[in-house]
């Protein structure tokens, strides 16, 4: 090793090459023996550093310059080119954002002419920021516009974004910084695709409107003063009717600007979600000292509201329900006598509410708490399962009626066989009767009142339910 450093350190290139040469001529034979190792190895280890770089994907908002001469105060434009999806059962949302931040700054025309100077003269040998990313720059250009001016040397405030799920590999991230020649103004945009996580509340589902977040990191006010909204969109560049987004319609996109301090953002989470340092913690990340209330911070959040299309629910999954608890109120008007009848059409209501369930099971989202449509089920199954044990009782008192009765005024054999003969004329007419005329002439009366009792009541109560659960409650 000292032998190939002195003559590293002593000759030329030519001769390095040439010494190098014979070397590995020599080192050929022991290099056959385990040179397949080696170079699998070095494959192996290209292959993982490609993948590595193409999952760390660079964040659309990587600032330079480190701190402003002074705090400056940024307007936040969102464009919302797409809403691509939301996936409610992850707690996930994917779209595409052309966030336009602006800003005054007395040194950035100087510092922008100052690098595409250095860059025409070949004092810069490479812009590492150009002003656009789908301009090209060119050292004969005379002009500072926009498309062949590099922005090196202008301030750019660095955003993180604290919940992004994912950036997609192989996404397009275009860009733009306008620096006004002709006053202090500086204007940087970027298209933003990502996936993120948010808290979604289903208690209303299918008729629930959601509050999609985008948080951005927050900054301290000794670099950024304040962020103020300004002009935002739901919709940017793609034209075109209809929805935009399976399953869900885009009412608004706002901007949320916070200002808060360091102390009482640490406090929410470890107060609400965990418990305080420990006292003897030598360096707790909460300082009972107070050390942290005068850390003053900002931040904004986006927030996309949107309504689900409930349309579509209603169709194939409350209507089929409520279809299926109507059939249920024949049940009340079946004669008590048929009991096997009356309890078959429950069992077979109550099977088929079961199987309609599997279904419905697969489209509703994962949550602590009964959505809406959740809870009109359950009440749809106690509807139809209380038809099963009031049949019973509504038997039980129409039997008890009749043994009575015929206890007390046995009938003669001589009445039996005229009633057998009656004329067919009276059976036709006590056949046109209704059905309620017929139990009223029946033993048991008090079976027919809880029958309509029953009737009423369950009418009722899935007509309520239906209502509560549209309006949310």
């Amino acid at each position: 090793m000292a032998e190939l450093k002195a003559e590293g350190d002593g000759v030329g290139g030519e001769k390095r090459l040439s010494r190098w040469s014979g070397r590995a001529a020599s080192a050929r034979v022991p290099f056959a023996a385990g040179g397949s190792a080696v170079l699998l190895l070095w494959l192996l280890c290209c292959c993982l550093f490609a993948a590595l770089g193409r999952c760390q994907m660079a964040p659309p908002f990587d600032g330079q310059g480190g701190f402003a001469a002074e705090p400056v105060t940024i307007y936040v434009s969102p464009l919302m080119e797409r809403l691509l999806s939301v996936d409610d059962i992850n707690y996930r949302f994917e779209n595409i954002v052309y966030l336009w931040l602006s800003w005054e700054d007395s040194g950035a025309k100087d510092a922008m002419m100052a690098s595409t100077e250095g860059f025409r003269n070949g004092s810069l040998e490479e812009c590492a920021r150009p002003c656009t990313s789908e301009g090209k720059l060119s050292r004969n250009s005379e002009t500072f516009q926009t498309a062949v001016s590099c922005c090196d040397g202008v301030w750019l405030p660095t955003l993180g974004m604290l919940n992004v799920y994912e950036l997609p590999e192989g996404r397009m991230q275009p860009y733009e910084i306008n620096v006004d020649v002709n006053s202090d103004s500086v204007a940087w945009w970027t298209a933003i695709h990502a996936v993120y996580f948010t808290p979604m509340d289903f208690r209303r589902f299918p008729f629930d409107s959601q509050k999609l977040v985008m948080q951005f990191g927050f900054k301290g006010t000794n670099e950024i003063k304040e962020f103020i909204p300004s002009a935002q969109s739901t919709r940017f560049l793609v034209r075109g009717e209809g929805d935009i987004v399976s399953g869900w319609d885009v009412k608004s996109l706002e901007v949320q600007p916070r200002n808060f301090t360091l102390e009482s953002e640490l406090s929410f989470f470890l107060d609400n979600y965990g418990k305080m340092p420990a006292p003897t913690d030598p360096t707790p990340v909460l300082p009972s000292s107070g050390a942290y209330e005068g850390v003053n911070l900002v931040s904004f959040d986006l927030v996309i509201t949107i309504e689900r299309l409930y349309n579509y629910y209603v169709l194939n999954m409350i209507v089929p329900i409520l279809l299926l608890v109507s059939l249920s109120v024949v049940t009340y008007i079946i004669p008590a006598e048929s009991l096997d009848i009356r309890i078959a059409l429950n069992l077979t209501l109550f099977l088929s509410l079961t199987a309609l369930q599997f279904i419905v099971n697969d489209q509703l989202p994962r949550s602590s708490y009964p959505s809406a449509v959740t809870k009109l089920i359950l009440i749809c199954y106690c509807a139809v399962a209380y038809g099963v044990p009031e049949t019973i009782v509504v038997y039980a008192i129409t039997r008890s009626s009749k043994v009575k009765e015929e206890m007390a005024s046995p009938r003669p054999s001589s009445l039996k066989a005229i009633d057998e003969n009656e004329p067919e004329d009276d059976e036709a007419m006590h056949g046109n009767m209704s059905i309620a005329m017929k139990v009223l002439k029946k033993p048991g009366k008090a079976a027919f009142i809880l029958d309509m009792v029953s009737l009423v009541v369950v009418l009722i109560v899935v007509v309520l339910a239906t209502i509560l659960v549209v309006l949310g409650f």
